[in-house]
């Protein structure tokens, strides 16, 4: 296993890059599809779900207040009657207290319950019993031949003190057909009365919560109920699908399960909702199949299936598509190095788009400039290098010489009267020693600085000190490598624009270095002679660049004078210093370096060059 696992790596590995994207892609296609579709279905069937829950709770919670506010408005109606003037006489008519004709007190009580059943529709007959005569309204219904005692609702409360409520499928006291519920309870003027022999009945017409029952929006094989403490049903909506589950379900479990519960009858799941009636102990029940209640979820997964399927296979066609449209500029962008890789340098990427794939094959062409730039460059830089080869193979062997005899001299003039000869001689000894750096093109700030220094010694005893100069060296840019043999053709400029300048009284030349937040050097020249032309400073102040700059006409030094080309007067040395020192800042920086002019004509030059600080000499 392992094997074929390596093996469908190493083949994955070397594929090609359109089908990496295909695979990779497809994968997570294959991935996130099917998940969302199983997620958003089943975000959505747990919603629809609780919805379903949440409205049959609704709906048991209105029947259960139907119920309740009928029962309460009996209960109402009880009250009202108790605390009437005609039962107080018939109360003391029953128990003797009052003498007055039977009659009388029938015809009181008979408009007692005429006007509570008119105001209370769901009223269907009242019914009061006492040890020496009954009383009722009579009307619609006649009164049975049965005796109280013989009914259902003595039985109920001959031995409870508080009111009963009892369901008859048929009124035992009165003609009339249909189930009837019916509250029984004792009519009391004060607690001794509880235990007196008298008895009244309120009863409902039962063919009104029914109505209600059946008016239930439920779904197909769905049913309502009422049920008593016991379990025992009261009402039903439907009989016949209301008797398999109530034989299979106890009346611990509406205890056991307050609000709603799962219920299952053979095969077949139930949701069973279910709320008390408090009036008279009573339950509101509604039963519906899950299956028909959660009907639309089937719906859902079905569509989310089906949509997952058909996204499947879309997304594969669009996605081999893509890979194909994205990778054809790539393709063309591999052809082109092909065909620079086999030598030819001309090719060139056009593509009408800016995305990275145009970015790409524009710094493919950027790239191929500027191999095409440095194998000229590399040719040019070859050929001056032979040539800089043979002048320092010359430089190397007269300045050795030179130094060693001077050397020599030094200390043989050590001994004569005039001791400045030694000093000139050191000071040229030191100059040409810097001069070579041991053959090498960097040196650092410290020995540049000293260098300079011999040079100003020697050129300031040669014009018999006309001129000061004050060299400064920051401690911190000592040990910063740099090329040699920079700040001495400046210096030079200066010099001989100072002698040119035929006023020698008060020149100053001031050489420093300065370290400046974070590692940069700034080598600094400044000069109080005549200044430099205005277009000359703003040609010297042009980005640096490796390019040597050719001048038509070159400043006299570093002063305004020019010398036009093609005049008989050789234009000096030094007026192309300043371009060479540019050339080499650039080849040992780039842009990391700057080279700066300011002058103003008649009162001097200052010539800043600013270097990062990258090699320092350990």
């Amino acid at each position: 296993m392992r094997k074929i696992i390596e093996r469908l790596k190493r083949r994955f590995r070397n594929a090609r890059l359109e089908s990496k994207v295909f695979i990779m892609t497809s994968i997570v296609i294959v991935l996130a599809v099917p998940l969302t579709g199983m997620f958003s279905y089943s975000q959505a069937a747990r919603i629809l779900e609780r919805y379903a829950y949440n409205a049959a709770d609704q709906t048991v919670s209105q029947l259960s207040g139907y119920m309740n506010n009928e029962l309460k408005n009996i209960s109402d109606k009880l009250y009202w009657m108790n605390a009437s003037d005609e039962m107080k006489t018939a109360l003391y008519w029953a128990d003797g207290k009052l003498d007055v004709n039977g009659w009388v007190v029938f015809n009181e009580m008979f408009a007692l319950f005429s006007q509570t059943r008119l105001a209370s529709p769901t009223i269907r007959s009242i019914y009061m019993y006492t040890p020496k005569g009954e009383f009722y309204e009579g009307l619609p219904y006649e009164r049975k031949a049965a005796s109280f005692k013989d009914t259902p609702y003595y039985k109920a409360i001959r031995n409870e003190s508080t009111n009963q409520w009892v369901y008859a499928e048929e009124d035992p006291l009165f003609a009339g057909r249909g189930e009837v519920i019916s509250l029984v309870t004792r009519p009391v003027l004060d607690i001794s009365y509880l235990e007196q022999d008298n008895y009244l009945v309120i009863t409902l017409s039962a063919n009104r919560f029914m109505a209600n029952l059946r008016n239930i929006n439920l779904v197909p094989e769905g049913f309502s109920l009422i049920m008593d403490e016991t379990g025992k049903p009261i009402l039903m909506s439907s009989p016949e699908l209301a008797e398999p589950f109530l034989e299979s379900i106890q009346a611990e479990e509406f205890q056991l399960n307050p609000g709603s519960f799962e219920w299952k009858v053979g095969r077949q799941e139930f949701l069973v909702s279910h709320q008390p009636v408090p009036f008279a102990g009573w339950n509101a029940v509604l039963v519906q199949p899950k299956d028909e209640l959660l009907k639309e979820i089937n719906y859902i997964k079905y569509f989310t299936f089906m949509l997952t399927g058909i996204l499947l296979i879309l997304s594969f066609v669009f996605i081999r598509w893509i890979a194909r449209w994205v990778m054809n500029p790539l393709r063309k962008l591999q052809r082109l190095m092909n065909r620079a890789k086999d030598g030819n340098l001309n090719v060139r990427f056009e593509s009408e788009y800016e995305d990275e794939i145009g970015q790409l094959g524009n710094r493919f062409d950027d790239m191929i400039r500027q191999i095409q730039q440095l194998l000229k460059q590399v040719v040019e830089e070859s050929q001056a290098k032979r040539q800089a080869e043979m002048r320092a193979l010359q430089a190397q062997i007269n300045p050795h010489f030179l130094y060693n005899t001077l050397d020599e001299i030094y200390w043989k003039t050590l001994d004569a009267p005039d001791s400045s000869a030694s000093e000139i001689i050191l000071s040229l000894s030191r100059f040409f020693r810097l001069s070579l750096n041991q053959g090498e093109e960097m040196t650092t700030v410290a020995k540049e600085m000293e260098h300079v220094e011999q040079y100003l010694k020697l050129v300031n005893v040669q014009y018999r000190r006309q001129f000061s100069y004050v060299i400064q060296t920051d401690d911190r840019t000592k040990p910063f490598r740099m090329p040699k043999i920079i700040l001495q053709p400046l210096v030079e400029n200066s010099v001989l624009h100072a002698f040119n300048a035929n006023d020698y009284n008060d020149y100053r030349i001031t050489v420093s270095s300065e370290w400046i937040e974070p590692r940069r050097v700034r080598l600094r020249v400044e000069d109080n002679g005549s200044g430099i032309k205005p277009e000359w400073v703003t040609r010297f102040n042009e980005p640096l660049s490796g390019k040597n700059q050719a001048f038509p006409e070159t400043p006299s030094a570093a002063n305004g004078e020019v010398t036009p080309a093609g005049e008989d007067k050789e234009p000096p040395r030094q007026g192309y210093a300043i371009a060479n020192v540019r050339e080499r800042l650039w080849y040992a920086f780039g842009e990391r370096a700057s080279f700066r002019v300011e002058s103003t004509l008649g009162e001097g030059t200052v010539i800043e060059i600013t270097m990062e600080a990258t090699e320092m000499e350990t």
